[in-house]
């Protein structure tokens, strides 16, 4: 007899596994949303040029869409700062090779906006958006702030470590130097260099440097510091021979809790420990709107770099 139930309370068991229903939400939707995409620097161009910026624009769509970003090309796009003076952005199509045809083409979906200037010391900017349906957005005001020190690199050799997951070679490790006076916010990113050879002139051929992100970006602040917040080890190993350095972004409060609540957001696995989803408010304000839903999506950054030496690893 104990065995029918056994089997009777199995057969219930499997039905009740094997049933399936349909949910199907209905997710609330705002509309097609304005965003923002642009940090600008305070880095010189190439031999003392004039660096050149740029600024993308596009329009959200609904999270189940599988379409392309619609790139928004006919907007109006000014850089303003604090003495009066405004700088049109020029919207371009970028070329980039094709493969398949052996030649550069123009990439529509990676147009931009774009300014050629070096962004002046203790100076603040914000940028001016105006729609073609004649919304207007601006920025909050950041200052390019004029920090006199660079952070020293050096270079480690370390031990497989099987408790910290760590690989055995070589890691670039920083030390900052904080200022004693007011308060500051910094991110910091590794690079690397690569050598190569410009063809252009046959008959002088000329070396010359490209650089490259090595690393995601790490967070640091002479306001408040914990653990996560005073790594100087960047965690890829690095290889002998080759060439590194460190840019070092000095910026506002803002952007430095946005940087870091992105990223945080990136890298949440979603399990019961993981901190619960925060909402990156953006620094792109709707003139004349009437809430937080007004306002555009993405951010807007203004920083200004301090580079280390370029370090070989021997």
């Amino acid at each position: 007899m104990q065995n029918k139930f056994r089997y009777l309370a199995l057969l219930v068991f499997i039905t009740f596994m094997g049933c399936e229903k349909q949910i199907e939400l209905e997710l609330p939707s705002v509309g097609s949303k304005l965003v923002v995409d642009g940090w600008l620097n305070s880095e010189s161009g190439e031999n003392g040029s004039k660096r050149l910026h740029h600024v993308r624009l596009t329009q959200s769509v609904p999270y189940f869409e599988t379409a392309d970003y619609p790139v928004v090309k006919d907007a109006k796009v000014i850089l303003k700062d604090n003495k009066g003076n405004a700088y049109p952005m020029t919207y371009i199509v970028p070329m980039v090779y094709d493969p398949n045809l052996g030649k550069e083409v123009a990439d529509e979906k990676k147009g931009r906006y774009e300014i050629r200037k070096n962004l002046d010391k203790n100076t603040s900017y914000t940028l001016y958006i105006k729609t073609a349906d004649g919304k207007e957005y601006e920025s909050a005001a950041q200052m390019v702030i004029d920090y006199p020190y660079a952070p020293k690199i050096t270079v480690e050799y370390k031990e497989e470590d099987d408790f910290s997951d760590e690989d055995e070679g070589y890691y670039i490790n920083f030390e900052p130097k904080y200022s004693e006076e007011g308060n500051f916010y910094f991110c910091w990113q590794l690079f690397k260099v690569d050598t190569y050879t410009d063809w252009s002139d046959p008959d002088n051929p000329v070396e010359k440097n490209n650089s490259y992100s090595y690393s995601d970006l790490l967070f640091g602040s002479n306001v408040y510091t914990s653990v996560e917040e005073s790594e100087t080890q960047f965690d890829q190993v690095v290889i002998q021979g080759e060439k590194y350095f460190i840019k070092q972004h000095v910026i506002a409060r803002g952007v430095y809790d946005f940087l870091r609540l992105a990223e945080e957001q990136r890298d949440n696995d979603g399990t019961q420990f993981s901190p619960p989803p925060a909402p990156l408010r953006s620094n792109i304000k709707r003139i004349g709107g009437q809430n937080l839903d007004d306002n555009a999506l993405g951010f807007f950054i203004i920083s200004s770099v301090q580079k280390t030496n370029i370090i070989t690893v021997n």
